[in-house]
């Protein structure tokens, strides 16, 4: 029987018909003889291990691809097979196991090759988890082993313990024990890492100069752009600007999302918008036309922002309000888990009106041996009435538990004092326009910093003064810019008219979240006087505002 014949998954198929689909990627090839079968029909055949590697395989990044191409997920690992068992067949070479890490790089150190690791330990023990005894490892080019020399020495010192084992290569064995064959290969795994980091600095030029160039990202198609990524797709631009506008107004980003779903729109990928998603594509600073990279602004020689050719959906005011209103750690340039808010109010509940009012109920206590009272004026949060039918929820206070009140007739209440409010400010009302009064001093710092850099690079400063002087410059920049966002995101909700507030608040266009916005805006407290015990019908004059 040919030794070629043990190469292949499928023992009937012949090693020069056999393709990707047919062969195993991990473990014993399917119709092997048994250990010692094996090793008596082919007393004087080398028995290798073969070993596959890819990089990046595209084809399990981008789904879209993959189902349009005959090749599917892990074929580029599969064709090394291939090559593996032709080349052991040319050379009279029995492969006994496979070894795959598809889709890893060998050249990143906080990357873990699993079928990698497992070959040293078998190089070491001298036989596969079969039984098979290992004269040596095949594979279609050495740079498959290695891309950096700690990994080279691993892997010669694991093979050479046995000095009758071979490195196969498509051109013919290697024995590493010999001076020329480990000064030849090491020459070549300098050769391999100095590639690497040529492909990598070949790669972030490319980014560079597409930044410099003010082209838009590559990978896949973000919401809101064509498959161009420069113009505008109709329907998710138009959306994605109207959230980002209801978003600086107060709107909740579930709100938001619940109106994408009301349009049919979803994700790049087809999934639906969630909270998470929306806030980034919100905040990323290509809607208004500018560039990031690596969780950095792009900015040019002059410390400006680069403006991209694309199409812009919103303005850069309206992108610095919309992240103003996001917690520094859930915008684009910064994610993470979510943190408080920066806007200054509450986060939103399920009541209109949790928090805001303020229990009056006064609470008798002695102190040296005098009775006193004082005003209990802890929070009243809302929660559901199990025993009412006429009120299904009521504002309750936790701290003493002795006030409640009708949540329904609250609210009701707390909206008929916020249109009166809003009716009487109409008559008064004028559109403030204020500028930021510190934009000149962030131009001054922009300005120093980039002087900084460029004396830097021109070799006139040196690397420890340098670096002892711009992070604080960089500190005071990033500071001053979020608060120019919060100036113009509060700004930008002064200058709405109280008629179109009210408009608004009458018409159902603002949600929980931003009523509730409204109404911190206009009362400082909402006072509730405790009721009378035993009266279950709603007093309204138990209700005292305290407006700002």
């Amino acid at each position: 029987m040919s030794t070629a014949r043990y190469q292949h998954a499928r023992s009937n198929i012949p090693p020069e018909e056999a393709g990707p689909d047919d062969l195993e990627l991990r473990g014993r090839p399917a119709g092997l003889a048994p250990p010692e079968e094996l090793a008596r029909l082919h007393p004087d055949t080398p028995f290798l291990i073969a070993y596959s590697r890819i990089s990046d395989d595209w084809r399990q990044h981008n789904k879209k691809k993959a189902a349009t191409s005959a090749w599917s997920a892990g074929k580029g690992v599969a064709n090394q097979h291939r090559r593996n068992d032709r080349n052991a067949a040319r050379h009279g070479a029995v492969i006994v196991h496979r070894y795959t890490d598809n889709d890893l790089s060998a050249s990143k150190r906080d990357v873990v090759r699993p079928d990698f690791q497992a070959i040293l330990r078998d190089l070491r023990r001298g036989q596969t988890p079969d039984g098979y005894p290992v004269h040596g490892i095949i594979c279609v080019d050495q740079d498959r082993v290695q891309r950096t020399d700690r990994d080279w020495e691993d892997f010669v010192e694991a093979l050479t313990l046995d000095p009758s084992r071979r490195f196969y290569t498509p051109s013919g064995p290697m024995d590493l024990t010999e001076e020329s064959e480990i000064i030849k290969t090491g020459i070549m795994a300098v050769v391999n890492k100095a590639e690497s980091m040529k492909k990598k600095r070949r790669i972030r030029d490319w980014h560079q100069d597409r930044i410099l160039d003010g082209l838009p990202h590559s990978g896949p198609r973000p919401f809101g752009w064509e498959e161009d990524r420069e113009n505008l797709r109709t329907a998710e631009s138009d959306f994605l600007g109207w959230a980002i506008d209801e978003r600086i107004k107060g709107k909740a980003v579930q709100t938001l999302c619940d109106e994408s779903k009301r349009r049919g729109l979803t994700g790049t990928r087809g999934n639906d918008l969630v909270p998470q998603t929306l806030t980034q594509m919100m905040t990323a600073p290509r809607v208004c036309g500018y560039r990031a990279n690596c969780g950095e602004l792009a900015l040019d020689d002059d410390g400006e922002p680069i403006v991209g050719i694309w199409k812009t959906v919103t303005t850069p005011e309206k992108w610095r309000a919309v992240c103003a209103t996001f917690g520094p750690g859930s915008t684009y340039l910064a994610r993470g888990s979510g943190t408080p808010r920066i806007t200054g109010i509450p986060k939103t509940v399920k009541y209109l009106g949790s928090t805001l009012l303020r229990c009056q109920y006064r609470i008798e206590e002695e102190k040296d041996g005098a009775i006193t009272t004082r005003v209990c004026n802890a929070a009243m949060s809302g929660s559901k009435a199990t025993r009412s039918k006429r009120s299904p929820y009521v504002y309750t206070c936790a701290t003493c538990s002795r006030n409640a009140i009708s949540g329904p007739m609250v609210d009701q209440q707390l909206q008929r004092l916020v249109l009166a409010k809003l009716k009487r400010a109409e008559a008064t009302f004028i559109p403030v326009k204020a500028a930021w009064p510190d934009e000149k001093k962030l131009q001054q710092k922009a300005d120093k910093l980039a002087e900084l850099e460029r004396q830097w690079q021109d070799d006139e400063v040196p690397d420890a003064m340098f670096y002892r002087l711009a992070p604080p410059l960089e500190r005071q920049i990033k500071k001053l810019r979020s608060e120019r966002a919060k100036f113009e995101l509060a700004a930008a909700t002064q200058n709405e008219a109280p008629d179109v507030v009210a408009k608004r608040w009458v018409n159902g266009e603002y949600d929980l979240s931003q009523k509730r916005q409204v109404l911190f805006e206009i009362f400082a407290a909402v006072q509730v006087l405790p009721g009378q015990k035993g009266n279950k019908i709603p007093n309204p004059k138990r209700i005292i505002p305290v407006w700002k």
